[in-house]
């Protein structure tokens, strides 16, 4: 079990890794590019958050029994999603956005790991090993 925990904390820390990563770009293109450099860089960061706080409600419920478990996934779901939508909105509301940047940017943490994983299953295939 410890070892899946040490897999899984790694995975975590690679997806936030490459997610913050893809900010490096809209920083160094802010002056020509500012409204949608700022759309990406809020999306990501509320992707990233979302995606943080997810691993942490999962690594809380391990241990729990399963009517509890199903309990604690759809409260911190729930809650998960109602800040996310607050954040949205608010980023909406007094930062005026790109909306399809800023969409993109929130769904930055799916994006990376279908990358993350499209990748690992090429280089554990046989036939793309080289």
């Amino acid at each position: 079990m410890n070892k899946n925990m040490e897999d899984n904390n790694k995975y975590i820390k690679k997806i936030l890794l490459i997610i913050l990563l893809t900010n490096i770009p809209a920083f160094l293109s802010l002056p020509w590019f500012f409204n949608q450099s700022i759309s990406w860089i809020i999306g990501t960061i509320g992707s990233a958050g979302n995606f943080y706080w997810l691993a942490h409600n999962l690594k809380r419920s391990i241990g729990l029994m399963p009517t509890k478990s199903r309990v604690s996934a759809a409260k911190g779901s729930l809650i998960r999603y109602a800040t996310l939508t607050v954040f949205a909105l608010a980023v909406f509301f007094l930062v005026k956005p790109n909306i399809i940047i800023f969409g993109a940017g929130l769904l930055s943490a799916q994006i990376v790991i279908y990358i993350v994983e499209i990748i690992r299953n090429l280089r554990n295939n046989k036939y793309f090993r080289g």
